[in-house]
């Protein structure tokens, strides 16, 4: 590989990674052709990206961004998976793991700007769906009117109830 094609790698790594809000780093231990493929089609449909990147170039990217923490997680054969959906993402591989007998070993990575390690990657897989929180949080939002409005209708309820029971007794 020549230097400009160096220079152009580094380029494209640093804008894939700028532009993800997480990035994981995996190695496909072992993995056959068909379960590499299966991997970057799942992948794939969580609207992500897969790809076997060199460490000393993906170093060269992290460092031209301020993500030195992340230097430790380079280590031997790399494949950078980067994503706006970082839940999406870490349940495809979380899942991919347990399926196919730890023959993908997920580093760790970064959510944002805060590092994370296997175990915060198994973790955020566990988080529900964005459609899910967010329901979740209207919820919580609409809870309080729900039941103020319902407390404003009582009082018209119970003296409504009152006259009936009053019509009631004083007869027809």
């Amino acid at each position: 590989m020549t230097r400009e094609e160096k220079r152009t790698v580094v380029a494209e790594l640093t804008e894939t990674l700028s532009s993800a809000d997480c990035a994981l780093f995996v190695n496909m231990i072992g993995q056959t052709v068909a379960e590499t493929t299966e991997l970057r089609r799942r992948v794939r449909g969580s609207d992500s990206r897969l790809r076997q990147v060199k460490n000393t170039l993906t170093k060269l990217a992290l460092g031209s961004l301020g993500r030195e923490a992340a230097l430790p997680l380079l280590d031997g054969p790399t494949a950078l998976a980067t994503t706006t959906h970082p839940v999406e993402l870490s349940r495809v591989l979380v899942g991919f793991n347990k399926e196919y007998e730890d023959k993908l070993e997920i580093r760790g990575g970064w959510l944002f700007d805060k590092i994370l390690d296997f175990q915060s990657v198994v973790e955020l897989s566990k988080c529900p769906p964005l459609p899910e929180m967010r329901a979740k949080t209207l919820g919580l939002f609409l809870a309080p009117m729900a039941s103020f409005l319902s407390l404003l209708n009582q009082v018209p309820a119970s003296f409504v109830r009152v006259l009936a029971a009053k019509a009631a007794q004083e007869g027809p």
